[in-house]
């Protein structure tokens, strides 16, 4: 197989990939992103932690073919891995001292 052959193959494979529930994470970072210029440091890290779960929640509970961007490695280290992440987003964002 030449190398076009094989770009043409990977465009389309590209084009026809949907990319899912990613909007949900993409909202979930808005709302975020309000509250932190809100100046509200605390409830922009516990949005962003629980957007990072409802991720988590997403990605375990659809089937790939419809994860599409959450989709990066296996189904459970995406799982883990989101689930940790936002863990410690919403801690260390409920343990801030108030100035």
């Amino acid at each position: 197989m030449s190398s076009g052959e094989q770009g043409d193959r990977l465009g389309a494979a590209r084009q026809t990939q949907p990319l899912g529930v990613w909007w949900v994470g993409v909202a979930g970072l808005a709302l975020s992103l309000l509250l932190l210029l809100g100046q509200n440091l605390r409830a922009y890290g516990v949005a962003l932690g629980a957007t990072l779960g409802v991720l988590a929640l997403l990605r375990a509970c659809l089937p790939a073919r419809l994860t599409g961007g959450l989709s990066v490695r296996g189904r459970w280290v995406d799982v883990a891995t989101l689930l940790v992440l936002g863990a410690a987003v919403a801690l260390l964002a409920t343990n801030l001292r108030q100035v």
